[in-house]
């Protein structure tokens, strides 16, 4: 498969398990390959908060739109971007 087709496979998830955890292995993994992703002139002007806080994630949810995915995954991914302001551009 070549970079084209990999990128049309993706999708988005809509369901979790609850119950089920993304191993401390993977969680590392998808970590590295975050700070590996290719940015305009390599700045990478977003920063990764990565969510585990039951609390945290069941307030995000109600900024959600309620959706369950936001307090089903055992993970929330939340990249934040940087204005270019803030780093004087």
């Amino acid at each position: 498969m070549n970079l084209i087709d990999h990128l049309n496979w993706r999708y988005a998830t809509k369901m979790f398990d609850p119950k089920r955890k993304v191993s401390k292995q993977d969680l590392e993994l998808l970590k590295e390959a975050i700070r590996l992703s290719v940015s305009s002139y390599g700045l990478q002007l977003y920063k990764v908060l990565i969510i585990e806080n039951n609390e945290v994630k069941a307030a995000l949810r109600k900024a959600s739109w309620d959706q369950s995915q936001i307090t089903d995954a055992s993970q929330l991914f939340v990249f934040v971007i940087t204005p270019l302001t803030m780093i004087g551009m």
